[in-house]
C-alpha cells in the first residue's frame, strides 16, 4: 500500500515556491509592493504549520518542545508586517518572540548538558537524540553534525593537530586534504578582495554573508580533517568499523568480507567511474584505495542516515597492506 502524504509536508512547496520570489524581489526590487502580500502568506503557512505540530502533539507524535522552534518564526516575522502597528503591539511581539527564545535557548542547554549521559557511540549521536525534542530527526542529526565539525574544528586549531591519532588503520596522513590545508589561510585575503570586487553592488548584508561562508568554508575543512584523524578505521573483535570523518560510517562483522585488494587499473576516468557507479566510497582523496567486496549486503550510515544496501565498498587507507592483512586474521 502506497504511504499516505501526511498534510502537514504539503505546506512545504508553497513555502519554498513563495520564500524563492520573496528573495529575488528582495534582491532585485526592495520597495516592491508584493512582497507585503508574500509576506504575509509565508506567515499564514507558517501558522497552519504550527497548528499541524499542534495536532500532532495532541495525538502524542511529537513531543510538546517541538512546536517551540517552529512558533517562534511566524512570531518574528509578524514585524515584518506590522511596522506601522501601535508601540503596544510592537511590545507585546517583541516580549513574546524574547520568550519565546528564552526558553528555546535554555531548553537547549539542558539538552545539550543532557546528551552526554544519553547512548551512543559518537557526541552527534547523543547531541541530535537530544535535539529531536525541538526539530525532527534529520534536522536534528545535521544540527548536531555540524556542531561536532565546527567543535572539532577549533579544537584543532587551538591545538589539537599536536595530539597523535588514536590506534586503528588511518587514511589522513596520505589524504590530499592534509596538504591543500596550510595553503587555505594565505588564500583567505585573495579571497576577501575578489569577493569585494565581484560584489560591490550587492547589499552590505549579503557581502557579509558571502565573507562568513568563506570562513565557514575553511572551518569546515579544518573540521573534516580534524574529524578524518580522530576516528581511523577498526579491526577488532571480529568487527570492521569503517568512517570517513562525521561524513559516512559503517560496521559489519570481519566474516562477511569475501576479498578485498586495491582498485584495478582503469584506462580513462570513464571506465572508473563506470566501475565504481554505485558503490559507497568511505575515501579521502590522496590515499591508496581498496575494494571491499562482502556476502551480505549493509548499509552506509551518512549524513541523513542509513544509504541504500551495498554488498561493495571503497575504503582509503595509509597502510593498506597492514589493512588487508589485519581482515585476514582469524578472530579470536
Amino acid at each position: 500500500m502506497a504511504r499516505l502524504t501526511r498534510p502537514s509536508s504539503l505546506l512545504w512547496g508553497p513555502f519554498l515556491a513563495l520564500g524563492g520570489v520573496a528573495l529575488a524581489l528582495r534582491l532585485r526590487a526592495p520597495g516592491h509592493p508584493a512582497l507585503t502580500w508574500i509576506t504575509t502568506s509565508l506567515l499564514a503557512l507558517m501558522a497552519l504549520r504550527v497548528v499541524a505540530l499542534v495536532r500532532d502533539w495532541r495525538r502524542g507524535r511529537i513531543p510538546g518542545t517541538r512546536i517551540l522552534l517552529p512558533a517562534l518564526l511566524p512570531v518574528e516575522g509578524l514585524g515584518l508586517v506590522l511596522t506601522q502597528a501601535s508601540r503596544l503591539a510592537l511590545q507585546l511581539r517583541l516580549g513574546t518572540a524574547l520568550a519565546l527564545e528564552l526558553l528555546l535557548l535554555i531548553l537547549a542547554v539542558r539538552a545539550l548538558r543532557n546528551a552526554r549521559s544519553l547512548p551512543g557511540a559518537w557526541p552527534e549521536d547523543r547531541i541530535a537524540a537530544a535535539f529531536e525534542a525541538f526539530v525532527p530527526p534529520r534536522a536534528a542529526r545535521l544540527m548536531a553534525l555540524e556542531l561536532v565539525m565546527l567543535g572539532s574544528a577549533f579544537r584543532f586549531l587551538l591545538g589539537g593537530f599536536r595530539e597523535a591519532a588514536p590506534a586503528g588503520f588511518t587514511h589522513h596522513r596520505e589524504a590530499a586534504l592534509r596538504a591543500i590545508l596550510p595553503a587555505v589561510p594565505l588564500m583567505i585575503p585573495g579571497d576577501f578582495l575578489l569577493m569585494k570586487a565581484l560584489s560591490t553592488g550587492l547589499a552590505p548584508w549579503l557581502r557579509w554573508l558571502l565573507h562568513g561562508s568563506t570562513v565557514y568554508a575553511v572551518l569546515w575543512l579544518v573540521g573534516l580533517y580534524a574529524t578524518l584523524k580522530a576516528r581511523p578505521h577498526q579491526i577488532r573483535e571480529g568487527c570492521v568499523q569503517l568512517h570517513l570523518g562525521l561524513m559516512k560510517a559503517c560496521s559489519f562483522p570481519v566474516a562477511l568480507v569475501t576479498s578485498a585488494a586495491p582498485l584495478p587499473e582503469f584506462e580513462d576516468d570513464w571506465a572508473r567511474h563506470a566501475y565504481m557507479k554505485g558503490v559507497p566510497k568511505l575515501v579521502a582523496k590522496g590515499n591508496a584505495v581498496l575494494e571491499l567486496r562482502l556476502s551480505e549486503p549493509i548499509r552506509v550510515r551518512g549524513l541523513l542516515g542509513p544509504g541504500r544496501p551495498t554488498q561493495r565498498l571503497a575504503v582509503s587507507v595509509d597502510a593498506p597492506s597492514a589493512f588487508l592483512a589485519a581482515l585476514d586474521r582469524p578472530c579470536a
